[in-house]
């Protein structure tokens, strides 16, 4: 259950802050699904997960809904999380260490009073900020939620309009509205072939929320533990996976060898739109294509189910300042661009409320950075 710190009251003639509490849990979901700004990140199944995802975090819960004459006009996922930094800690509003899911508006809101309700947002959480001594807020914008798409010409990422610094960065998103020979002519050649090998071994099917079953979710909890090398996170947030598959929000694909599970991808679906969330291998059977595989199941699931844009996951063609990428990582995204698809904004921004905490983190960016540069260099990473 979310803990909220004292209330903060910010009213106005037109509006009024209310905190998210379990009570108004099915209100709060029920405008996400009305939202055009809201996705899966936003609803509360995603905010519990958060919640429990990194305990060590200290989350606590302060997200609130903005009213208006009694109707809500938007949402504010927050979490209040205490990041350690320079040998103390600092408070950070941050989503499991990542960033926040941006503000979502009511549907049909004029120009005038979303302006002013974002105003109302904004200055609650500034105010937040202060009463709890915050170093830094981030948020991030959905790149598959329908607000996203709705414009005829590129836009700006809005958070800048708003004051926050561009973190922004590059995501895959595929076009599920093309038919299948099409979206396979859009793959690398060699994903192609790599889906023929594969399908010719293994046994590939989707586990949904007609034929889940916790035996085979349990099968799918301990590969990613041997994967991994670890449990990674409490198995709690593995059981809340286990529950979106059973409410319609994700699915589960799976692989089988010799009726044996050795790989596993879990998708996010939502409105119309799915992101690749979650997967694991076999390390004992890494020599086969099982991810390649998996994906194409689940594309030609999403495709059956009216799903429109899948999106892949990040592409860090090259270290940002702001985000400095590993060899590991430029090969995934490299994996991930294989299945086709466009590159698309991932908008991001951020907040310092603390000019010495600002200075810190800059800091350690640019030594970061630099380092990273000059291995990148001397090992010759390079991909296109």
């Amino acid at each position: 259950m979310p803990n909220q710190s004292q209330e903060l009251k910010l009213s106005s003639d037109e509006f009024e802050i209310v905190p998210l509490t379990t009570d108004r849990y099915e209100d709060w979901n029920v405008f996400c699904l009305k939202s055009p700004d809201a996705w899966f990140w936003h609803t509360t199944q995603w905010l519990e997960y958060t919640l429990h995802y990194r305990p060590e975090l200290q989350p606590r819960c302060e997200s609130f809904l903005c009213m208006q004459r009694g109707n809500v006009a938007a949402i504010c996922p927050l979490i209040a999380e205490t990041h350690a930094s320079g040998g103390e800690t600092i408070i950070e509003f941050s989503y499991g260490g990542d960033a926040v899911p941006a503000p979502a508006f009511a549907e049909g809101l004029s120009r005038k009073s979303r302006k002013a309700a974002a105003h109302a947002v904004f200055t609650h959480i500034d105010a937040l900020a202060e009463r709890l001594q915050a170093g830094r807020v981030s948020f991030r914008i959905s790149s598959i939620g329908p607000s996203f798409w709705s414009c005829q010409f590129p836009r700006a990422n809005p958070l800048l309009r708003l004051g926050f610094n561009d973190v922004s960065l590059v995501t895959q998103v595929l076009d599920l509205a093309l038919d299948e020979t099409h979206l396979l002519r859009e793959m690398r050649k060699g994903h192609r072939a790599d889906i023929t090998r594969a399908a010719r071994i293994l046994q590939a099917t989707v586990l949904d929320r007609d034929n889940v079953t916790q035996e085979r979710f349990d099968s799918y909890r301990l590969l990613h533990h041997k994967a991994a090398g670890r449990i990674t996170r409490p198995r709690e947030t593995f059981q809340m996976m286990l529950e979106w598959i059973r409410g319609g929000q994700a699915i589960l694909c799976a692989a089988t060898l010799e009726d044996k599970d050795v790989g596993f991808a879990q998708v996010s679906v939502y409105k119309d739109g799915a992101y690749y969330s979650s997967s694991c291998e076999d390390p004992e059977c890494n020599h086969l294509p099982i991810g390649h595989l998996l994906q194409w199941r689940a594309i030609q699931w999403l495709k059956q189910h009216g799903i429109r844009r899948y999106e892949i996951g990040a592409q860090p063609f090259s270290g940002q300042v702001h985000s400095t990428t590993s060899e590991k990582e430029l090969k995934i995204g490299f994996f991930k661009r294989g299945f086709g698809g466009h590159s698309v904004a991932f908008w991001r921004g951020e907040k310092f409320y603390s000019r010495e905490y600002c200075l810190r983190v800059l800091q350690d960016r640019a030594k970061i950075y630099a380092q990273s540069t000059v291995a990148s260099k001397e090992h010759g990473v390079s991909m296109v």
